[in-house]
């Protein structure tokens, strides 16, 4: 491709560059934990500036974690529903199919429709997999999920339910277990204290935009009475992955596990009935 995908500051699409930096960056410093290389040659096809964003260890490792995990909770309920479509709610730049792909699933990425149009000059689309543009919120991607009900679906969503409100989130999370049964989906939240932190590294990238407003301080407590549909709701740890790592230091692992620990930064799992 000889032509960069230019994305604009303090636009939606920035917030997709955050992560995808964060992906690239660890792949090149902790290649024994999160090897990347995708996020690499991405990197090379977007023009932005890069060299303004400066995060900690910490940062940017919160979301190379959260695409491992999101990725091992996929690959786990495929090997109950290997004929599942796997959907990825507001999926930016993130490409996770390949690590995912068990040979008969099916795979949809869903964004709004700027993203998926940059998408569709950085991905080539593979058997089975096809890109829908429309908001995480509306109810109509339902029917672009094309397998039967009992082959299940499986979402990922990351860095995006936490910026939209209580309501919205109670509203599409019940449609879904109403409509997949014996479904889920895996999302990452903060509390009240990793939203203020994390509203304050926004700012910083001059994003004022794109602000946080939905903490959860008790994922089961809080998300579990919201329908009866909901057969569980569970926060998982930091993966052996990290915690083995060489590369990684002792203090960087420590803040994590603290992170996780104290709820500033949670990987939320709703399995639907």
């Amino acid at each position: 491709m000889s032509e960069k995908i230019h994305i604009e500051e303090n636009t939606v699409m920035e917030t997709l560059v955050m992560p995808l930096y964060g992906r690239a960056t660890c792949s090149k410093k902790f290649p024994d934990a999160f090897p990347d290389k995708v996020a690499e040659e991405i990197i090379d096809k977007i023009d932005y500036d890069f060299d303004k964003l400066h995060y900690a260890d910490i940062t940017t490792l919160s979301w190379a974690v959260r695409k491992y995990v999101f990725c091992r909770l996929a690959k786990k309920y495929l090997k109950k529903h290997p004929n599942a479509t796997i959907i990825n709610l507001g999926c930016g730049a993130d490409d996770s199919f390949p690590e995912v792909d068990n040979g008969k699933c099916r795979w949809i990425n869903l964004d709004l429709p700027d993203i998926i149009s940059a998408r569709e000059k950085i991905f080539t689309l593979r058997d089975r997999e096809k890109n829908v543009a429309m908001s995480v919120f509306d109810t109509k991607w339902f029917d672009e999920v094309e397998t039967a009900p009992e082959d299940g679906l499986f979402a990922i969503c990351g860095g995006v339910l936490y910026y939209f409100d209580e309501k919205k989130n109670r509203e599409i999370l019940t449609a879904m277990a109403e409509r997949f049964p014996d479904g889920g989906i895996c999302f990452d939240a903060v509390n009240s204290m990793g939203m203020k932190r994390s509203n304050s590294v926004v700012k910083k990238s001059g994003n004022s935009d794109s602000m946080l407003v939905f903490p959860i301080e008790d994922a089961e407590k809080e998300l579990l009475p919201w329908s009866d549909r909901f057969a569980k709701v569970v926060n998982h740890k930091l993966p052996d992955v990290l915690l083995k790592s060489k590369s990684i230091s002792w203090m960087t692992k420590l803040i994590l596990k603290m992170g996780v620990r104290m709820r500033t930064m949670q990987f939320v799992e709703i399995s639907f009935k």
